[in-house]
């Protein structure tokens, strides 16, 4: 997706935000500041947004105290949907529809947005799944979706946050899981999921797991990993999930399939004014896919 001048406040919020959850020294705050506008101005107004995001990250790597400030919140999210795991399955092995559920409940996973969300805990991401489980969904594009995973050999799974993996495991143990890889970021970045939370979480164990071999909050193809380029590659059918897989993938010509909460009105832009600030969407590239 191309850079919005909308996304550069966002990249920089991020920065400030990050390194206020591992300091309170004001002079190194204003120097982190100063190094991500700097960074920030040299953005290049026809590139890929997720590439000036990149530039800003690198500028102030080595300025931060910490290089995972987002390491307790992430624990502590994998542990509260740890705990709601149980009550998730009953969930879905109540409905008449698991396959839908489970898509709609790992959807409403993706509530576990980037920022220190010291407001988010049980009942708030519970009532998101509740909520999840009624909101309007395109009925055509989840049975696309439904018959592209039993037609597909190889799929790579893109995953997005911690806590949020958890939603996406009990999804894929309802999936043909011998066919599915999943991806988590190759090094902290924000609050997304790494080896670490894959590992805390157990989704080694109910899935092959590999990383994009990049520390960026998005599978940024041209940065990627051969290991990840070579298995996305290969693969016949793409999951993406949330909004930084969103618009690193959506110009890609690939079977592609996204599935993200919109939390912003740049990405609902993006989709054509289709949906709305707040909507859960399954949704593909099709005048791009391989398979239309």
């Amino acid at each position: 997706m191309k850079l919005h001048l909308e996304c550069i406040p966002c990249y920089i919020r991020q920065v400030v935000d990050a390194a206020k959850m591992v300091t309170d020294d004001k002079k190194l705050l204003e120097n982190i500041l100063r190094v991500s506008l700097k960074a920030a101005a040299e953005f290049e107004a026809d590139s890929v947004g997720l590439l000036s995001q990149a530039k800003i990250q690198s500028a102030i790597k080595g300025l931060l105290p910490d290089s995972d400030p987002y390491n307790e919140i992430k624990k502590k999210f994998n542990q509260i949907c740890m705990s709601m795991e149980e009550d998730i399955k009953k969930i879905i092995q109540s409905s008449n529809d698991k396959f839908g559920t489970a898509l709609r409940i790992a959807l409403a996973g993706n509530i576990i947005d980037f920022g220190p969300k010291q407001n988010l805990n049980h009942k708030v991401i519970m009532s998101a799944v509740k909520k999840s489980l009624t909101q309007k969904l395109d009925r055509n594009n989840v049975d696309i979706l439904k018959e592209s995973f039993n037609k597909s050999k190889k799929i790579l799974f893109i995953g997005d946050n911690a806590g949020e993996i958890v939603f996406d495991k009990i999804f894929i143990e309802n999936l043909p899981k011998n066919k599915i890889t999943y991806a988590v970021r190759g090094g902290p970045a924000l609050n997304d999921s790494t080896i670490e939370d894959a590992e805390m979480v157990s989704m080694t164990s109910a899935v092959r797991v590999i990383t994009t071999g990049l520390d960026m909050p998005a599978a940024i193809l041209p940065l990627c990993s051969k290991e990840f380029q070579d298995q996305y590659n290969k693969s016949d059918m793409i999951i993406a999930k949330g909004q930084g897989n969103y618009e690193a993938l959506s110009d890609e010509n690939k079977n592609i399939f996204f599935l993200l909460k919109i939390k912003c009105p740049v990405i609902a832009e993006n989709f054509n004014g289709k949906y709305k600030v707040g909507d859960i969407v399954v949704d593909k590239n099709i005048s791009k896919s391989l398979n239309k």
